[in-house]
């Protein structure tokens, strides 16, 4: 290997992101496989309603509940390679299964393996980080390894219903379309088992021994002093709430836009512009954080700006006035999840990293399924006709977050 520099900098480092990120990127391909062409996968696969389909996507953040603790546990035990080929392997081998277009049965077990491997990888994030970079570039790799996420969610929103169509818009073009994605899966599986490699030879200046997964003693009571952490309690829910307010607005993006006489083509679209959005800020945002080695100001950002623009991409009919808002509402809010996940780091210390970043993935998918269902109970409770008073809801989530999120406790460039 070579460029290595003082403090174990090494070129390589660059490579084993990009690995990760491919792989992270087809976890979120995965979860939105079937969120643009809900409808018509509900039709397809011969259901009267869409909750089938919804179930589908619901088994994310479903089965990421009793899964992430247990995979944290494994990243700080054995280290990050290990747990995304676990997660990797999940991925790519579950796919096949959902080939089986006209048994659902199959296709919901492939989800569900699916789903079990994705927080092997998506808590490994923290870990990676602390074991290639340095702390100056902290903010930076995790950024990047974040918008990986988004990428995938792009792909997903933007690519599926046009591959779709092109495939032929029946049933056996909805297989083709999974066969991709399963070929996908299947070399993103190979990239990373040749290309990411577990430890650099030296640690970077920023990492202790036990970010490198030595010596480390993880349990329960490691796990609940996280807890004692006041910084950390908070971060608990603003991921509660950001990530559910978020995974639920892609799940039912096209039944939130259709009563505004917008098409599922164009509400994959204009998701994807959310997303797209969030992928700038996430290198944008984070690179400014690490410069002014401040997280709180940009946590505070985020809600400040989700609560305004979550109510227009309710109340608004027109659909250009849609896609400035959604840009915006991207930018800021999916900007705020690496700046999260550095400062969760930053406040539990290396050794809890992996452990720390599960439970917070686990508290925001566990949002994801509760913000969800709430938004589809507040539905049914006005009316059933739209998500107006649904989008409220979650906008008035961001303005009681925030004075929590004022409290806390940041000194620069200083710990917690």
């Amino acid at each position: 290997m070579e460029g290595e520099e003082e403090y174990g900098r090494y070129r390589y480092r660059w490579v084993v992101l990009a690995a990760f990120m491919f792989v992270a990127a087809l976890t979120q391909m995965m979860w939105l496989n079937y969120a643009p062409i809900l409808s018509r996968t509900q039709e397809l696969m011969g259901f009267t309603s869409e909750m089938p389909i919804v179930i589908l996507m619901l088994m994310f953040p479903l089965v990421y509940i009793p899964v992430s603790i247990p995979a944290g546990f494994i990243i700080d035990r054995k280290g990050f390679r290990y747990a995304v080929m676990i997660g990797a392997l999940f991925t790519a081998a579950f796919s096949f299964l959902r080939l089986f277009v006209d048994n659902y049965a199959l296709v919901l077990i492939g989800m569900i393996g699916i789903s079990i491997g994705q927080p092997f990888v998506l808590n490994s994030i923290t870990k990676m980080v602390s074991t290639w970079f340095p702390s100056e570039e902290s903010g930076l790799a995790s950024g990047l390894a974040t918008l990986s996420l988004f990428l995938g969610m792009i792909v997903a929103q933007a690519l599926t219903q046009p591959l779709l169509e092109g495939f032929g818009d029946d049933l056996g073009a909805l297989r083709m379309l999974v066969l991709v994605y399963s070929l996908a899966a299947a070399a993103g599986f190979l990239l990373f088992a040749i290309f990411g490699r577990a430890k650099p030879p030296k640690s970077p200046k920023r990492t202790e021994t036990e970010a490198l997964g030595e010596d480390v003693a993880i349990n329960m009571k490691s796990l609940r002093s996280l807890f004692g952490l006041h910084n950390f309690r908070i971060l608990c829910l603003v991921i509660l709430i950001g990530n559910g307010s978020f995974v639920g607005l892609m799940q039912l993006i096209e039944d939130i836009l259709g009563p505004k006489g917008i098409t599922s083509e164009t509400a994959g679209y204009i998701g994807a512009v959310m997303v797209l959005a969030g992928v700038v800020g996430c290198v944008a945002i984070p690179a400014i954080s690490d410069k002014l080695m401040l997280r709180k100001p940009f946590l505070l950002l985020a809600a400040f700006m989700a609560a305004p623009t979550l109510f227009l991409v309710g109340a608004f009919e027109n659909t250009a006035l849609i896609f400035v808002v959604g840009g915006f509402l991207g930018f800021f809010l999916l900007s705020a999840l690496p700046i999260l996940l550095t400062f969760a780091e930053e406040t539990t210390g290396a050794h809890l990293t992996g452990t720390a970043t599960s439970m917070l993935f686990l508290l925001g998918n566990a949002g994801g399924v509760v913000l969800t269902l709430a938004m589809e109970g507040i539905k049914a409770a006005t009316g059933g006709e739209n998500y107006f008073w649904a989008m409220v809801f979650l906008a008035l989530l961001f303005v009681a977050l925030i004075p929590f999120v004022f409290r806390i406790r940041e000194k620069r460039g200083a710990r917690d």
